[in-house]
């Protein structure tokens, strides 16, 4: 059974803002209508999961600019990254957590070796 545009549309209308919003929405349902009759499952599903497959970033926390944080090694959580064990192998290491204090710091330590 092929749907017709209206049931499309209809089905953008009763997705939840969590998985569109309202521009999302609108913006698929315009595309939708200039949409071939024969086209309109291919394109629906296409742009459905195009917005489903988006990243979504938090906003970084703001900071005083004249301010940075000390960050003290914690040997419990460390690993090696000698240059002989990064190569050794051809996988690549994704660190996740908070980042936001170590990458300041690293900022100032290339502004301080650019300036020697």
């Amino acid at each position: 059974m092929i749907k017709d545009l209206d049931s499309y549309l209809k089905d953008i209308d009763e997705m939840s803002k969590s998985s569109l919003n309202e521009d999302q929405k609108q913006l698929i349902k315009k595309i939708l209508e200039k949409t071939d009759p024969q086209d309109l499952d291919n394109v629906f599903q296409l742009l459905i999961q195009r917005v489903k497959i988006g990243f979504s970033f938090d906003v970084a926390p703001s900071v005083h600019q004249t301010q940075i944080a000390i960050l003290a090694k914690n040997e419990q959580l460390s690993f090696m990254n000698d240059a002989h064990n990064l190569f050794k192998n051809d996988t690549n290491s994704l660190i996740i957590g908070e980042n936001y204090d170590v990458l300041k710091n690293l900022l100032v330590l290339e502004r301080e070796r650019e300036r020697d």
